[in-house]
């Protein structure tokens, strides 16, 4: 406003200030003062183009909220700090790729996991997870087999954003595109994703979903929660002078997670299994973060035996 102000009365003394001659003083005397209405008039005219602008904006931002420009989620409002979990998709989606090894002691084989995850905050309420596994199962009787395990696209919308919850509704679609041993299936998990602040940096994550396959007539109840205590050991987590905002660098998170799932179709009605994961993950600078967690079964019977995860994070 101030510069459509100036602007307007820089251009009323330029139109004004004319070469003409003048003969009448009196012609003189008032020649100020038409100059100075006849500049606050000009300026006047851009005061409500720019006050219809400004009002326009603020429409469409309370209107749309998921079209507002992406913001990175690595502290809450309260400045608590927001940490991924292992197993578990959070309330908030970042713009970052994972890189996963598992190793895996299962009921008649080992078997080794690498996987990729894609998270890409498209707007600050829009965004989607992409997952892509390689597997490779050595069987305890001598035969081994390996591939692809299906494609994995999430889209998800944050739903509520305050200084102590996250609020985040999502649908994991996989698509058939993994081996015969390891894929192959088409199947849609709506859920619901949660993320609290529980004060001094403790924060409590949960994950609700019903898995439903197309190509089988199989159902399941997925769920998951994780405990986080984040400590920042050198005071290093602040502005980093390539991103502009502030990182997990600096930051040691310790981690305790349960994820499970319950069987809704005949002949795995109501089987339950539930896994547990005890974990590390630090901050080592403003773009990557490092974890290695330990899991473990909690129900019996369960196909796991126990497992080990390390992994790597690259903040974009």
């Amino acid at each position: 406003m101030v510069l459509t102000l100036w602007v307007g009365v820089f251009m009323g003394l330029t139109v004004i200030d004319s070469p003409t001659p003048s003969t009448d003083s009196q012609m003189n005397t008032t020649m100020p003062l038409r100059r100075l209405f006849t500049a606050a008039a000009i300026a006047s005219l851009g005061l409500p183009l720019q006050a219809r602008a400004g009002e326009a904006s603020a429409l469409s931002e309370a209107s749309f909220p998921w079209l507002q420009p992406y913001k990175h989620h690595h502290f809450s409002q309260k400045g608590t700090p927001v940490v991924h979990t292992f197993n578990i998709e959070p309330a908030f989606t970042g713009r970052d790729l994972f890189l996963s090894q598992r190793y895996h002691s299962l009921d008649g084989a080992i078997e080794h996991e690498t996987e990729l995850e894609l998270e890409w905050g498209i707007t600050r309420h829009l965004g989607v997870i992409v997952e892509l596994p390689y597997i490779v199962e050595d069987e305890r009787q001598g035969s081994n087999v390996e591939g692809f395990g299906d494609l994995v696209i999430v889209p998800r919308v944050l739903l509520h954003e305050s200084d102590r919850l996250l609020l985040t509704a999502q649908a994991e679609i996989g698509l058939p595109t993994g081996s015969n041993d390891f894929g192959g299936n088409t199947s849609v998990t709506p859920g619901l994703a949660a993320w609290y602040d529980l004060g001094d940096w403790w924060t409590l994550q949960g994950l609700i979903g019903w898995e439903n396959s197309l190509d089988e007539d199989e159902g399941a109840l997925e769920f998951g929660f994780g405990l986080i205590k984040s400590m920042d050991l050198h005071a290093q987590s602040g502005e980093c002078d390539h991103s502009h905002h502030r990182t997990h660098a600096g930051l040691l998170n310790f981690h305790l997670e349960f994820t499970g799932e319950m069987g809704l179709t005949d002949g795995e009605d109501g089987r339950t299994e539930v896994n547990g994961l005890i974990g590390v993950s630090h901050g080592l600078d403003c773009g990557l973060d490092i974890r290695v967690g330990y899991e473990f079964p909690v129900t019996r019977p369960n196909e796991l035996d126990y497992g080990f995860v390390v992994g790597a994070n690259w903040h974009f």
